[in-house]
């Protein structure tokens, strides 16, 4: 109980700052920021403030729209190369002392086919897309087509929320607030669960 209760609260707190500084002179630095840092390693997602700042400025949306996007795309670009020579300098010596490294050729050219389709239903699912981001970096994915698809997702996704909010308002901006949380638990939970099945 404390466990979701402590989520609740920093969610809540998030939010706070999300309200307070959608007025700020600085929004947009904070949304290019926060855009870049949501794919790298931030835990709360972009949406959440973009959501604040169209309702405070209607009239800025598509400015608020292409900052996210294009500082996602940028954040996505950072986390994949990370991921990729993170791996290559430390992962890779770590799976051929265990004799993985065929395993790991094999699932990396799976992946390699589908990184496209991976990445545009990435951002439509409860999952994290860092997960997808590090996935393609540590798989050393075809980067292009990487960027591609996640490039088309992630802006369909910010384009539903944005329109969503500025066609609806407030009622819109209460029901990302209320589910939000509970949706990065669900998250949690799925992780734990696969891991739990494969180790089975």
């Amino acid at each position: 109980m404390y466990f979701t209760e402590h989520i609740t609260t920093a969610h809540e707190r998030g939010w706070e700052w999300f309200v307070g500084h959608a007025r700020s002179r600085f929004a947009l630095v904070w949304l290019a920021l926060l855009g870049f840092a949501d794919t790298v390693f931030f835990p709360i997602s972009v949406e959440a403030f973009l959501a604040v700042l169209v309702l405070a400025h209607r009239e800025r949306w598509k400015t608020f729209l292409a900052v996210s996007w294009a500082s996602s795309l940028m954040g996505a670009a950072v986390g994949y190369w990370l991921l990729f020579w993170l791996f290559r300098m430390f992962g890779e010596p770590f799976l051929q002392s265990w004799g993985l490294a065929g395993a790991y050729t094999s699932f990396q050219g799976f992946l390699s086919t589908q990184i496209f389709l991976a990445m545009l239903l990435a951002s439509f699912t409860p999952l994290p897309d860092k997960l997808f981001i590090y996935a393609a970096g540590i798989l050393g994915s075809p980067f292009w087509l990487f960027l591609l698809g996640f490039a088309i997702g992630r802006g369909a996704r910010m384009g539903v929320v944005t329109y969503l909010v500025h066609r609806f308002g407030a009622p819109v901006l209460e029901l990302v607030n209320k589910y939000s949380g509970w949706t990065a638990v669900a998250a949690i939970a799925l992780l734990v669960a696969y891991a739990i099945f494969r180790i089975m």
